[in-house]
């Protein structure tokens, strides 16, 4: 028959082997890499949509093309904004494009916004920011004059 001290000797190594297993495994599991996915909010505008928009269409047909716009300011109702972002998994950076279309009288007359254009012959894309606006400014003269020395 063994003692007490000799059982309290073998079940304590064999609390210490148990422990040591769960404490392993504990370890083992902060190794493993558990799934992200991209994150996609706003409006996907497609680029052949983008093309086909033109000054002078009316609220309905941009609606009709574009789908509607995810910010609307009550302050500014002829003013949409199309906002897009593309968070990639396990990347700091996130991609963010903006397009602002203004309407006057139901009409559209000025579009603002990012467009990445690809060059066919080195199939690289650039992201530039355009400006559309079909009227030109009515600046004085003055104005005009500056304009012309620093532009």
């Amino acid at each position: 028959m063994l003692s007490k001290r000799v059982r309290i000797d073998i079940g304590m190594t064999k609390f210490l082997k148990v422990a040591g297993v769960i404490l392993a495994l504990l370890f083992l599991s902060s190794c493993i890499k558990t799934y992200k996915h991209d994150v996609q909010q706003g409006n996907i505008l497609d680029p052949d949509r983008l093309a086909r928009l033109e000054i002078g269409m009316s609220k309905a047909d941009v609606q009709t093309l574009l789908g509607t716009s995810m910010l609307q300011d009550s302050f500014h109702p002829d003013r949409w904004d199309y906002f897009y972002s593309l968070r990639k998994a396990r990347k700091k950076d996130s991609e963010k494009k903006l397009l602002t279309l203004f309407f006057k009288d139901d009409q559209l007359y000025k579009i603002v916004g990012e467009v990445t254009t690809t060059d066919e012959q080195s199939g690289s894309s650039q992201t530039k920011t355009v400006v559309i606006d079909e009227k030109p400014k009515s600046d004085g003269l003055i104005q005009r004059g500056w304009d012309k020395i620093w532009d």
